[in-house]
């Protein structure tokens, strides 16, 4: 590997995103407000667990990725997946080299997560769908009997750690228990053919067969 021709490539990526020329993966892995029942149709996986691990690596291209090794504790759509995934999000620091990407989705070890996943078609990598909006921390709050589920966008160049994430105020968490049941019925209902950002109709007829949504 031509590690000249690597840190080329990511100085590269890095000028383009400073100038607000985010590279481009996949289309589904761009930011847009879709609903849980959006995220739902456009993923080929949904997924819960706990992070056990992360890392950085560079790709052949000089590309960051982040890295998170996920162990598996229920998956609610998609082919049968190994007990550990690991789940990529473009950006983040290499030795003295920092790719920042807008949206991107980070994690830390121990961290409870539901992922909404794409997979991109090239690499085979297992991507949040939407950015760091296709990822949820489960963490549960003084006070509360349940985990609530939120999205964090994580400010560029900080340390993340989930534990000192702030809790939502009570009236607006969204608790797991509930964000389950708006999974559970939008998988046994079944795409209702809207269109999704980035993603084409053929791409969310096949991410939504009845084996996939497994539906019994």
């Amino acid at each position: 590997m031509n590690l000249r021709a690597l840190l080329t490539g990511a100085l590269a990526i890095i000028i383009a995103t400073t100038l607000g020329l985010a590279p481009s993966v996949s289309q589904a892995s761009v930011l847009a407000d879709l609903s849980i029942e959006d995220r739902t149709d456009g993923a080929v996986y949904i997924v819960e667990g706990d992070v056990v691990s992360t890392w950085t690596e560079l790709d052949a291209r000089g590309r960051i990725w982040s890295r998170a090794k996920v162990k598996v504790s229920a998956q609610h759509k998609g082919d049968d997946l190994p007990a550990e995934i690991v789940i990529d999000s473009m950006g983040g620091t290499y030795g003295d080299y920092t790719l920042t990407v807008v949206g991107q989705a980070v994690y830390s070890e121990g961290e409870h997560v539901f992922l909404f996943l794409d997979k991109l078609e090239r690499s085979g990598r297992l991507v949040p769908l939407g950015k760091f909006l296709g990822k949820y921390t489960l963490r549960r709050a003084p006070g509360d009997t349940e985990q609530h589920a939120f999205n964090w966008h994580a400010s560029a160049n900080s340390k993340y750690d989930h534990r000192f994430l702030p809790h939502k105020l009570a009236e607006n968490r969204l608790y797991v228990g509930e964000l389950r049941q708006v999974v559970a019925v939008r998988l046994e209902t079944g795409w209702d053919g809207k269109e999704i950002p980035g993603l084409s109709t053929e791409q969310l007829k096949t991410r939504n067969t009845p084996v996939l949504r497994r539906v019994q």
